[in-house]
C-alpha cells in the first residue's frame, strides 16, 4: 500500500498540513522540520496524490492535445514542442490521435472533459463550433 501524507506526518511528528507545506516549499517551515519531513518522505517513498491535489486546487496540471496523426512529421514536431513546453511548466499532456475523423474528435473531447484537463490544444480542422468545447 502506498504511504499517505498522514503516514509521513505521523512518523515526522508533525501535522499533515506541515508535510503539505514542506512539499510546496512554504518559507514558513523551519529548515530542521523541512529536513526531517523530507527524510521521512524519501524513506517511505511517498509521492503526493495528484487526484487529491486536483480536488483541492481544482487543477489537474494536464492538457489535452488532439492531432490527426502523430506519425505525420509535422504533427510529431508540434506535439514534441508542446510536450516540452508543458513539462517545463509543470503540466502533462494527454495526446489523442483522431485519424482526422470528427467522430473520434468528439469522443476524445468528452474523455478529456471527464478528466478535467486544464486546457486543450486542437490540431484539427473539424471542430469549428465553440459550443462543442463548452
Amino acid at each position: 500500500m502506498n504511504p499517505t501524507i498522514k503516514d509521513v506526518a505521523e512518523l515526522a511528528g508533525v501535522h499533515s498540513s506541515t508535510v503539505s507545506r514542506v512539499i510546496n516549499n512554504d518559507s514558513r517551515i523551519s529548515e530542521k522540520t523541512k529536513e526531517k519531513v523530507l527524510l521521512i518522505i524519501n524513506k517511505l517513498g511517498y509521492t503526493p496524490n495528484a487526484i487529491a491535489r486536483g480536488l483541492k486546487t481544482k487543477r489537474t496540471y494536464t492538457l489535452g492535445m488532439l492531432i490527426p496523426d502523430i506519425t505525420n512529421p509535422f504533427f510529431a514536431e508540434i506535439a514534441r514542442g508542446v510536450e516540452d513546453a508543458a513539462n517545463a511548466n509543470g503540466f502533462n499532456i494527454i495526446l489523442c490521435n483522431t485519424d482526422d475523423k470528427l467522430k473520434k474528435e468528439r469522443i476524445y473531447l468528452e474523455i478529456l472533459k471527464g478528466k478535467r484537463v486544464d486546457g486543450l490544444i486542437l490540431g484539427t480542422a473539424h471542430i469549428k463550433d465553440k459550443s462543442i468545447l463548452g
